[in-house]
């Protein structure tokens, strides 16, 4: 009889996280890993040029650049980061939302004649052990909680926000006072 119920209730547990779709992030056909990526065309911007927009784009958008930025090649110009941002679990009865840890995520950002191309990959949550993003879409999962579906969409957000951010700096050139012009 206890075997029944229990099987009973691993049913509807089961039917429950089937019926639950999560949130859309993009997903690398080929790794199944969550990515963000692209490429932007900075027309008639030399590599250099591009390159060094995208090292001052490390140093001010990071608030410790130096624990970010893992790797800084200025021959091929490309730059690594891994940065990490804090989770916020749902709001409790009271609307207050609690700690739901850390996320660490890899960016690489490369420059090449004329345009760069940006990565945003290797998304995990900060745990005892290595806890890849991709398991908080897997809703058949016995560990599945309902909070990844708002742990998707906050990484979501830090995602799309560091693209616009690193776009917006590398694109438009910063005006440059001439020294020599008194």
């Amino acid at each position: 009889m206890l075997c029944l119920v229990m099987a009973s209730v691993f049913a509807i547990a089961q039917d429950k996280s089937a019926t639950i779709t999560p949130y859309k992030v993009p997903v690398d056909s080929i790794t199944k890993k969550i990515t963000y990526e692209g490429v932007v065309d900075v027309k008639g911007v030399a590599d250099g040029e591009l390159y060094q927009r995208i090292n001052a784009w490390f140093m001010a958008y990071y608030k410790n650049p130096t624990e970010v930025i893992r790797e800084n090649d200025s021959i091929n110009h490309k730059m690594m980061g891994k940065p990490r941002f804090r989770l916020s679990n749902l709001p409790d009865k009271n609307g207050v939302k609690s700690d739901g840890g850390v996320t660490q995520y890899t960016i690489t950002v490369a420059a090449k004649e004329g345009r760069f191309k940006y990565e945003i990959t290797e998304v995990n949550w900060k745990q005892l052990s290595v806890y890849p993003a991709e398991r908080w879409m897997d809703t058949k999962s016995t560990s599945y909680a309902p909070v990844y579906n708002e742990y998707l969409q906050q990484l979501d957000k830090t995602a799309l926000e560091v693209i616009a951010s690193l776009k917006k700096a590398v694109t438009e050139a910063k005006a440059v006072k001439n020294k020599d012009n008194w």
